[in-house]
């Protein structure tokens, strides 16, 4: 890796910009912000300051000539910037990163988002933070965090053969689970909650 960067890392995607405590949290808390074209005027606007900015640099109104940090062109029309930018971060062994700015302004690039968390999260450990969620993708089981009346949503991306939940009010037991809206809603029953997925799901951890 040619530079250090300081963890924790954060994606600000030019959706929309967050609002809520806990992804402003992530945000301050942040030792290297990295902007998807854009979103880099949007974090100047909020007094912030990227370190850096990646794309095909023609949204943003910044010039490379006035930017301190790292600015990385990219042109390829065939990825998104939020796919250039998180496979720049693997590049850079960057391998532990939470995204914001993912959601919230066009619903094609909120679903597009969703699944380019899909495509990444089998090759780092990332997830989406915001005004209304924490969003993971996962195979496999896995343990979260929550407190008792958390609103818990699991949402399959296909067909998903066998499912089992624990922790959750309304319980899934090695159930067929197709990709509706059959899980939205659910509630965690105490501090943490487990899904055991035999096919990948999105599952949208409500702010409490």
């Amino acid at each position: 890796m040619a530079k250090s960067f300081q963890h924790p890392i954060v994606v600000l995607a030019n959706g929309r910009f967050p609002s809520h405590s806990n992804p402003l949290e992530v945000l301050d808390s942040a030792g290297t912000v990295i902007c998807t074209d854009g979103s880099a005027d949007t974090l100047l606007k909020f007094d912030r300051t990227p370190h850096v900015i990646i794309g095909d640099l023609d949204s943003t109104k910044l010039k490379k000539s006035d930017f301190k940090g790292l600015w990385i062109l990219n042109q390829d029309q065939h990825k998104t910037d939020l796919q250039k930018t998180l496979q720049w971060c693997l590049l850079n062994g960057l391998n532990d990163v939470v995204v914001l700015g993912a959601m919230g302004k066009r619903e094609d690039h909120s679903l597009g988002n969703l699944h380019i968390l899909s495509e990444f999260s089998n090759k780092m450990n990332i997830h989406f933070v915001t005004d209304h969620a924490c969003i993971y993708c996962f195979i496999g089981g896995k343990t979260f965090p929550s407190t008792k009346g958390q609103q818990i949503s699991i949402t399959a991306i296909e067909h998903v053969q066998s499912i089992n939940t624990i922790g959750l009010k309304y319980v899934l037991d090695k159930e067929s689970f197709p990709p509706a809206c059959n899980g939205i809603s659910n509630e965690a029953e105490g501090e943490e909650f487990t899904i055991d997925t035999s096919h990948p799901v999105w599952l949208f951890i409500n702010h409490p």
